[in-house]
């Protein structure tokens, strides 16, 4: 599912009205019932609504949504904050339809009309938004933030149709305030903002309804949302037939004094991922614990320069065994120096299988990351916000005010693929693809969580999946074991990777379509 910039957006409505010969009212139309289709999916008792409908399209909208809910038996009031006359082509002909069938429109134009609108807020079972849409691009200020802040402090559950009003559509920033949705009904695709924060966290539950939008105008889109379908369709299947050395082989370097545990989850996670064999190849002063604790892990003791550091000499004994696996993982928990630096430029340059860099990897490399140039194949690195920052001498800040950007630009400069880890992990390639996973939560801002990310994916490389979905499959599953940790606190994540097996048999019973609607798509599958 490709996700829409807002120029995209509008590009691909003026191709389907101009190109395609589809006029303008039908796509308000639809849209207005897609809206109206998940009302009465969602909420069996609604009965009063509050239509609110600002001065644009997003306004013409809401002016359908208004009709059709009232033509449903609803009780609807609708607030239109544009001067009575002003609206334009698609959204001016709804306008006078209401008129002349005598709707009743009230008008919030200055801050007296605010009580009377209050007032009904208070009556409402839902209020639909479609004050400004994805046009929106500066400050909200005056009548319209007053509006907006409004609703915030109301507690009526809120629809937002397209995007939440006061959102940057193509940052996800709040343009000085914002409409804090329950659910959102965004239109033919996803947009940017609705996944980049803070506007992720403002958008509640996303569903993406078709509005006659040609798949072929999106073609060349170059960001995609990771789905469910697309995960099944990605991860392997398992022949009855299989045995551990056919399911592939993992080698891990990881570990130190003091961070076993980053070994330990990154080792346990590639084995629950499915690959059929892992090894482990730690300082050999630490083996000997890491062994006591593994039951189903192969160890693999490695020389080291001092006590917990591996000496570089060890490079020739990673190469032979990386040469009987399928991927090779370097770096959680990983001692850090320049011994360690020295010992990652060599394996960068000789793995003989596809690489996964994290953590002590990353660090060890610093800012020379055009070092990855020089591997064999395309390393897979997955770094958070501050490993980010450091490694491109910017602030974390300034890496998560612009986290496409920054995971496109980089991806060409270092010819490698970036899992920038947080909120909604971003997957960028050198040939210019993104994607953005929609699937995580709190659970996984824990010591450890990153860790099993990066065991996961070397698991799905080994499985025979190319690196960049091997990424993508793997942010998703992560994510979604997450997902499935119960609410609250107290999560560790030892927590999250006992939900592996259960989130693989998730996957297989997932629906991408809303409550059985072909015309209606959950964002997350959860």
């Amino acid at each position: 599912m490709k996700i829409l910039s807002r120029a995209s957006m509008q590009e691909a409505d003026r191709k389907t009205i101009e190109d395609f010969g589809m006029p303008g009212a039908v796509l308000m139309e639809t849209a207005g019932m897609r809206v109206t289709e998940f009302v009465f999916s969602r909420f069996s008792k609604t009965s009063r609504v509050v239509v609110l409908a600002g001065p644009g399209n997003n306004g013409g909208d809401g002016l359908v949504v208004a009709r059709l809910l009232e033509k449903a038996g609803c009780e609807v009031s609708l607030w239109c904050a544009a001067k009575p006359g002003s609206y334009k082509a698609e959204a001016s002909a709804n306008d006078k339809y209401l008129k002349k069938a005598a709707f009743p429109i009230k008008y919030l134009l200055e801050p007296k009309d605010l009580d009377s609108f209050k007032e009904d807020l208070g009556f409402a079972d839902l209020l639909i938004d479609s004050l400004l849409g994805i046009g929106a691009d500066r400050e909200v200020t005056g009548i319209m933030a007053d509006i907006i802040n409004f609703v915030n402090s109301s507690n009526v559950p809120v629809l937002a149709a397209d995007i939440p009003s006061g959102i940057n559509a193509d940052t996800g920033a709040v343009l000085g305030c914002a409409v804090r949705a329950d659910w959102t009904v965004t239109f033919s695709n996803p947009k940017q903002g609705l996944l980049l924060h803070p506007g992720a966290g403002l958008a509640g539950e996303i569903v993406v309804a078709d509005i006659n939008i040609p798949d072929l105008l999106l073609e060349d889109e170059l960001i995609d949302l990771i789905t469910a379908s697309y995960v099944r369709d990605t991860l392997p299947e398992r022949p009855l037939d299989a045995h551990k050395g056919s399911l592939g082989r993992v080698l891990i370097v990881a570990g130190s004094p003091g961070m076993t545990g980053a070994a330990l989850l990154t080792a346990e996670s590639a084995l629950k991922g499915g690959a059929g064999l892992v090894y482990l190849a730690s300082p050999e002063s630490i083996c000997s614990e890491l062994a006591s604790k593994l039951m189903e892990v192969i160890t693999v003791p490695l020389p080291e320069q001092e006590k917990g550091i591996i000496s570089p000499e060890a490079v020739d004994k990673i190469i032979e065994k990386a040469r009987e696996c399928d991927s090779l993982a370097v770096g959680p928990g990983l001692g850090t120096g320049d011994v360690t630096s020295d010992l990652l430029y060599k394996l960068v340059q000789l793995s003989p299988v596809p690489l996964v860099l994290d953590a002590g990897a990353l660090v060890a490399l610093g800012q020379k990351m055009n070092m990855l140039r020089s591997s064999r194949y395309l390393p897979v690195i997955t770094p958070h916000p501050g490993e980010m920052a450091r490694m491109t001498g910017v602030s974390p800040g300034q890496i998560q005010s612009s986290r496409l950007d920054v995971a496109m630009k980089n991806t060409r400069l270092w010819a490698c693929i970036i899992m920038l880890k947080g909120p909604n992990t971003i997957i960028a390639s050198p040939d210019g693809s993104v994607a953005v996973n929609p699937t995580g939560n709190q659970a996984l801002s824990t010591a450890g969580s990153g860790d099993l990310l990066t065991g996961l994916v070397a698991s799905f490389i080994a499985q025979g999946i190319p690196s960049d979905n091997a990424a993508k499959a793997a942010a998703f599953m992560h994510g979604l074991a997450g997902d499935l940790v119960p609410p609250g606190r107290g999560h560790m994540a030892r927590d999250v990777l006992a939900n592996y097996k259960a989130a693989f048999q998730y996957l297989e019973q997932c629906d991408d379509r809303y409550e059985g609607n072909p015309y209606l798509k959950k964002v997350r599958p959860i």
